[in-house]
């Protein structure tokens, strides 16, 4: 086969692979870029995260954080917090053994579900994507309950 062939057969597959990149990268609904992990004994940590009212199926991605007692929400594309609490000033529900999400009532907004995860695939979970993480949710709600949150 020769070269000029090769180039021919592949180019289409590659603008194809190209064009599908931009697009998930634009995506608004993408969770935000970076890493996630955490850490219970010093009680600190970084999530993907949906954050959204109970009821609604409905909720943006973006990422939770947790530290020195502090937590904060940061939508996808927004460089600042939308909310940011104490932990302590936080009422949370501790889940089942295998809800993926918790409640807590925030200051600022009052009462929403938060689906956490170390993975930036959870946002794909609704879409039949099975690697629900809930010892995650439980380790997340320990952290808060550890800086003080109320249940």
């Amino acid at each position: 086969m020769s070269i000029v062939a090769l180039v021919v057969t592949l180019l289409p597959i590659l603008v194809f692979v190209v064009v599908a990149v931009v697009v998930v990268r634009a995506s608004k609904g993408a969770p935000p870029r970076g890493g996630a992990g955490y850490d219970v004994a010093t009680g600190s940590g970084t999530w993907f995260a949906r954050v959204r009212q109970p009821g609604l199926h409905l909720g943006g991605w973006g990422q939770l954080r947790v530290y020195g007692g502090q937590v904060s929400y940061t939508p996808h594309g927004s460089r600042a917090p939308a909310w940011t609490s104490l932990a302590s000033q936080l009422r949370v529900v501790r889940p089942s053994a295998l809800e993926t999400s918790f409640t807590a009532e925030v200051p600022q907004v009052g009462r929403v579900l938060i689906e956490p995860s170390t993975s930036k695939l959870a946002r794909w979970r609704s879409a039949g994507w099975q690697g629900s993480d809930y010892r995650t949710t439980q380790d997340v709600v320990t952290i808060l309950q550890g800086w003080g949150a109320h249940c």
